[in-house]
């Protein structure tokens, strides 16, 4: 009997908290996690029937922009900090558990495309090399851009300036430091295409 009341509780508790950000976002979610962080001081744009897995951060400055559009999914431990850019996550996205995304200089996610686990996305860099400037204070924001239909593996890490063409796959461990020309199979790091798509 305490067990049954105790997962009503939990229930009732889920529920509560969806209707609550339902309201607050003027969205239907599929699921708003438990524990979750949200600062939002810019502009929020959430689709319908988006799930937002427990414990995900999201942070939007002010001047910042966030979208996420229908059917996308958060996993749990992701953290999506926008630092003054805009981040765009189109429809039917799945991004797993533990990924990161600064969208400093911008970040846009086509349609359709599915991030693996633990993947990280830095839309900013620092330059170096020039006596005169402090790296701290050298930043590119050049963003990240990829395409519709899109698998990154698990642990892939994009870096600043990169964009990935529609129907690519990015194979786990992989690290992305320059631009796409072609869609196709990427491996290693940094990563070659070994097949033609």
């Amino acid at each position: 009997m305490f067990f049954k009341l105790l997962k009503l509780m939990n229930w009732f508790t889920a529920q509560c908290r969806q209707q609550f950000y339902n309201l607050a976002f003027g969205t239907k979610f599929r699921y708003f996690g438990k524990g979750c962080s949200v600062d939002i001081g810019g502009q929020v744009k959430i689709g319908n029937n988006v799930y937002i897995g427990d414990y995900v951060s999201l942070i939007v400055e002010k001047g910042a922009v966030l979208e996420i559009a229908d059917n996308s999914f958060i996993g749990e431990n992701c953290y999506i900090k926008c630092f003054g850019g805009k981040v765009v996550i189109g429809k039917d996205v799945s991004i797993n558990s533990k990924s990161y995304i600064n969208g400093c200089g911008g970040v846009t996610i086509g349609d359709n495309t599915r991030i693996g686990t633990q993947s990280i996305m830095i839309a900013s860099n620092h330059k170096f090399g020039e006596p005169d400037l402090l790296v701290k204070d050298a930043i590119t924001k050049l963003g990240v851009s990829l395409g519709e239909n899109i698998w990154l593996g698990a642990r892939v890490t994009i870096l600043d300036g990169v964009t990935i063409p529609s129907n690519s796959v990015i194979g786990a461990c992989s690290l992305v430091a320059k631009p796409l020309d072609d869609a196709g199979v990427y491996v290693g790091s940094p990563v070659k295409k070994i097949k033609d798509l």
